[in-house]
């Protein structure tokens, strides 16, 4: 039990900005690290709700509520699954060989395609957020958090890792593989049940929606750098969740 908790609060000091403690990353306290990240969504979904709830409460401005609504998820988890996405971005726009992008994946610094994908993907998420105008929705987007990161996490132990080493293989390698597996898919199913529950239209769009996200991150990733990393896992996350929220905004 004790080494259940502590993989909880690496995965929570590491996927978000909550004030936990963290343990050093032996492998005992790693096993069940990606167990938690599906558990990081649903913490993140219930700030959105409650956000949205004080929000409605308060009267605020539409235009407002989409901006706090569009910035939560980043200040949330601090970045690190967008990093991931800008990362990519330059990685994908440079047009080098494979082991080129692996190489400007771990580049800190951030080149014009970086920017470019980052301000596209701002601006989509907002206008998205502006159409996610009711609470049937919000419930939607607040479950598709879990679901994705459970999407994420089953991809790090079930395709090849591109380099062989890194934090996404740091998490794999020490994790117990197929556990997390059963797991994870668990984690899947019941969102997209959940989803569905809630409303039956809207929970098949979103579950469709990223299950075929996923096939294209997982094309993409063999195609371009031939497996993936945690930068693309992180990639993959971004881009899910803004395919969940425009399928929102377009759904009637």
């Amino acid at each position: 039990m004790i080494n259940v908790l502590k993989s909880m609060a690496i995965t929570f000091a590491m996927y978000s900005k909550l004030p936990v403690r963290s343990f050093e990353w032996k492998k005992e306290n790693m096993k069940y690290c990606l167990l938690f990240l599906p558990v990081v969504g649903i913490v993140e979904g219930i700030f959105l709700v409650l956000f949205s709830i004080f929000l409605s409460k308060l009267k605020v401005n539409s235009f407002l509520v989409a901006a706090i609504l569009t910035a939560l998820p980043i200040l949330y988890t601090g970045g690190i699954h967008m990093d991931g996405f800008l990362d990519t971005m330059d990685a994908l726009g440079s047009n080098q060989t494979r082991e080129k992008k692996l190489s400007i994946l771990k580049d800190s610094n951030s080149g014009a395609f970086a920017i470019i994908g980052g301000l596209v993907y701002i601006l989509l998420y907002f206008a998205g957020m502006l159409s996610v105008n009711n609470f049937t929705k919000i419930y939607m987007l607040a479950i598709s958090y879990m679901l994705i990161r459970a999407y994420s996490a089953l991809s790090l132990t079930v395709f090849k890792n591109a380099r062989g080493s890194g934090l996404a293989f740091e998490f794999a390698n020490k994790s117990l593989i197929y556990i997390n597996r059963i797991v994870l898919l668990l984690f899947i199913c019941f969102g997209s049940v959940a989803m569905i529950a809630v409303n039956v239209n809207y929970g098949l769009l979103c579950s469709i929606a990223a299950f075929l996200v996923f096939l294209f991150y997982r094309v993409k990733s063999f195609e371009e750098f031939g497996g993936i990393t945690g930068d693309l896992a992180g990639y993959f996350l971004q881009l899910a969740e803004l395919v969940i929220v425009l399928v929102l905004a377009l759904a009637p």
